[in-house]
């Protein structure tokens, strides 16, 4: 990886999961007046921020790979910079999700639901060893052309 694509991917890296950081102190700093709660809804809530969480997560290690490169000029550095961003915002919104259901409902069970999505983000962290993994690799000479193996 050279050292501009690199900057960038740990610049977005950092974006995102900086997001639902900061969404959940803003949601901590400022709750929502008693009546406008629904503490009805938080079992309902707490398992659907379980379900969504968890496929997220499910869903950052499966459909990424299965993205792969365009074109004939496309580069392995491109190919894994974007399989890693879509990745990351999977795990954005599955982050997200239980911290708008804990505004809905207040229960603070869901800032741990929401902490499983965020350490599934730090773990996809842009290194050289994952860089490497997600790159899309060129077929051994005689293969179609332009055809490339994940």
């Amino acid at each position: 990886m050279n050292v501009r694509t690199r900057s960038v991917a740990l610049a977005v890296w950092t974006g995102m999961l900086l997001t639902p950081l900061f969404f959940a102190g803003v949601a901590l700093a400022t709750p929502a007046r008693p009546e406008m709660r629904a503490p009805e809804l938080a079992a309902m809530f707490l398992w659907m921020a379980a379900a969504v969480a968890g496929l997220g997560i499910v869903m950052s290690r499966v459909l990424p790979r299965r993205i792969g490169p365009r074109g004939e000029g496309a580069s392995r550095e491109a190919t894994a910079f974007v399989r890693l961003l879509a990745a990351w915002a999977i795990l954005e919104g599955a982050a997200l999700f239980p911290l708008v259901a804990y505004l809905i409902t207040g229960n603070p069970l869901l800032f741990l639901v929401a902490a499983c999505a965020i350490a599934a983000h730090v773990s996809l962290f842009p290194g050289e060893q994952r860089w490497a993994s997600l790159a899309a690799q060129p077929l051994p000479s005689g293969g179609p052309k332009g055809r490339m193996v994940r």
